[in-house]
């Protein structure tokens, strides 16, 4: 709490998804005093499943979803996923993982459901810098002060669908893919799905099995991973080491190959193209059924879209679909943060000016505004979010400092390009250990167990709570039982001493 005589330090946080609520529980281990507005009546953002499509919704997620990072790769640096748990958990156990995180921590009182942010905006005069503005359920608008704010509402807040000639015209279902929710309504029906991600796999994958005719059209092609690799440990575990991330792209897609591609290693087989940087271009699916499908007659490659017709669509090899039912675009979202001054965080030509992807150095003071989570990351994007977020409050703190302003325009020189409807998958665990560095918690490897695991094993968060600030004592057990814990569910049937 603030000392006797001084006013707490305030932050408000916009949004009580996943990185909204590592923000709440930063702020609280560095003492600052958070205000989190959350527009619906729960935590946990896309990962609450509804049936129904909800006003102005961004990303949401169909009825059959399951994480598509495995459990120890994806768990917070202090709080574990149960050992009892799946690799994969689906949404809903995902869902009660994040309950559980917010009990444990107690940060639902730091939360206003049903509060809209509106608008942030330099507050004109008083103490504090920032005047948000924010609209309640019933239609009143509140405004409060704030030393800093972390914007944390996610970058896939607007649907985009592509301008594709002809497809006002066309009489079929479209619809984008955040209004999927399962494969009943296209039994028996002609369907063309239309991206090269993991959502249009997927989904393509799901209405395959119904006895629909299913194609899909992908305009870069894809990369098929299998979602457990051949030392038996879930895809991200296998290639997210140190020692890969060191390797150059060829090199790096030549470790994929041999351990996660083994079901699909000649792509050309099935009539699918490799991106020359599937990584990095989000031009990849974690998979274990696309190729079934295809070889099975129940999902077949198409091309690019040309044109929509009435009834019919046109691709760009020169070929027809005749008497399509159904479209579904996967086709990515677009950044939406209306609420905030686009010259804080685009330049003139629209691409982001954020440093580490969350502070604006166009601000005039950049460290008083943090996007958290606010990218596509490789990999899961829950433990780059929460160095983020533990990075941005020992900012709000003055323990640590940002760069000078050059030395902030150079760095964005080195990542991906993001803009409001262009963005790349952020090599998110190389730059959580330069945050790491920076904030403290880069662990000590005078420890010979762990010394070859750092470098060889998987990055899990974990190392990043070993000590410096907020250390956690589980954090060495979490890290050599990483891949025991991955494997203890599935195993079960033979009892504790299986092997």
């Amino acid at each position: 709490m603030a000392s006797e005589g001084k006013t707490a330090t305030r932050v408000a946080i916009v949004g009580a998804g996943v990185s909204g609520l590592v923000s709440i529980k930063c702020c609280l281990e560095d003492d600052l005093q958070p205000v989190c507005f959350e527009k619906s009546d729960k935590i946990a953002g896309l990962w609450n499943y509804s049936d129904e499509v909800r006003p102005d919704e961004g990303a949401a997620i169909y009825r059959s979803v399951s994480f598509n990072t495995s459990k120890e790769m994806t768990a917070f640096s202090d709080y574990p996923f149960p050992k009892e748990m799946a690799p994969f958990p689906t949404h809903k156990k995902g869902l009660a993982y994040l309950h559980d995180y917010a009990k444990h921590f107690d940060l639902e009182k730091h939360i206003q459901f049903n509060t809209k942010v509106m608008k942030i905006e330099r507050n004109g005069g008083g103490e504090k810098y920032w005047k948000v503005v924010v609209q309640k359920d019933d239609g009143t608008t509140v405004e409060e002060s704030f030393d800093y704010v972390m914007v944390c509402s996610g970058m896939f807040g607007k649907k985009f669908m592509p301008n594709i000639p002809g497809l006002d015209t066309f009489k079929g279902m479209k619809i984008n893919c955040n209004e999927y929710r399962d494969a009943e309504p296209y039994k028996d029906k002609k369907v063309l799905v239309v991206g090269g991600g993991l959502t249009a796999g997927e989904i393509a994958c799901e209405i395959a099995r119904t006895n629909a005719e299913v194609y899909i059209s992908m305009r870069n092609g894809t990369m098929c991973v299998s979602r457990l690799c051949t030392d038996g440990l879930p895809w991200d575990m296998s290639i997210f080491t140190r020692h890969n991330l060191k390797l150059e792209a060829s090199e790096l897609f030549a470790v994929c190959e041999k351990k996660c591609m083994t079901r699909m290693v000649d792509h050309k087989t099935f009539g699918i193209h490799i991106p020359e940087s599937p990584l990095a271009q989000k031009s990849f699916m974690i998979t274990d059924d696309f190729q079934d499908r295809i070889a099975q007659g129940q999902l077949t490659p198409v091309a690019d879209v040309e044109e929509f017709e009435t009834s019919n669509v046109k691709l760009k090899d020169g070929s027809v679909l005749e008497n399509v039912d159904a479209v579904i675009f996967a086709t990515g979202y677009q950044n939406s943060i209306p609420f905030v001054d686009k010259s804080l965080i685009y330049d003139d030509a629209g691409n982001w000016k954020l440093y580490r992807y969350a502070f604006p150095v166009r601000a005039e003071h950049p460290e008083r505004l943090a996007m958290i989570g606010m990218v596509s990351s490789q990999g899961s994007l829950w433990h780059f979010a929460e160095l983020q977020a533990r990075w941005a409050c020992q900012i709000f703190n003055n323990k640590v400092q940002l760069p000078d302003r050059n030395a902030m325009e150079k760095d964005i020189q080195r990542w991906p390009i993001y803009t409001d409807v262009q963005y790349h998958f952020v090599p998110g665990y190389r730059m959580v250990d330069e945050i790491a560095e920076d904030i403290g918690v880069k662990p000590d490897l005078s420890d010979p167990e762990l010394a070859e695991l750092y470098e060889y094993g998987p990055m899990v968060s974990y190392w990043h709570r070993l000590q410096g600030p907020s250390a956690w004592p589980g954090a060495r057990d979490a890290i050599l039982n990483a891949k025991e814990n991955t494997s203890y569910a599935t195993r079960r049937f033979y009892g504790d001493d299986a092997k």
